[in-house]
């Protein structure tokens, strides 16, 4: 009796773990959760790149701006993914940086693509749906009025 209770239950701890598994990279998370809870105090955009690299020098600080672009990170949900992914060489991107006060100033870098990938640091999410209304959208607010500063 004892020998059949162990291949049964070393059978139900793997599939337990396998589906903690698939649930942990398939169920969609809310933005408060992918990004870092706190004040956004700047954002600093960067780079945006379609071909060519283009730098950009633009400064959110005013509360309404961040609000604005916070908000369109906030209309969709993502869901994570497995491994390391260069999602800068896998079509248009944008890069901006967020310095936010949670219990001391931390400094985040957030990557974003046409494809739907969004890195926050290293760790790296597909967005669920409407990624290319949400990332022409980011690109009106980032690029759309500034000129880049290696023209």
């Amino acid at each position: 009796m004892k020998k059949s209770k162990k291949p049964f239950i070393f059978g139900l701890i793997t599939i337990i773990l396998i589906a903690s598994i698939i649930a942990y990279y398939k169920i969609p998370l809310k933005a408060n959760t992918v990004f870092h809870n706190g004040e956004i105090k700047i954002i600093d955009f960067g780079f945006y790149r379609n071909g060519n690299l283009k730098t950009y020098k633009v400064r959110f600080e005013n509360s309404k701006e961040i609000n604005q672009i916070v908000n369109i990170f906030n209309t969709t949900r993502y869901t994570r993914i497995p491994g390391n992914r260069n999602i800068r060489n896998d079509g248009k991107f944008l890069s901006m940086y967020m310095l936010i006060k949670e219990e001391k100033l931390e400094f985040y870098i957030i990557d974003i693509n046409d494809k739907g990938y969004l890195k926050v640091n290293k760790d790296i999410y597909k967005l669920s749906d409407s990624h290319s209304k949400i990332f022409n959208e980011l690109y009106d607010i980032l690029v759309g009025n500034h000129k880049p500063s290696n023209e």
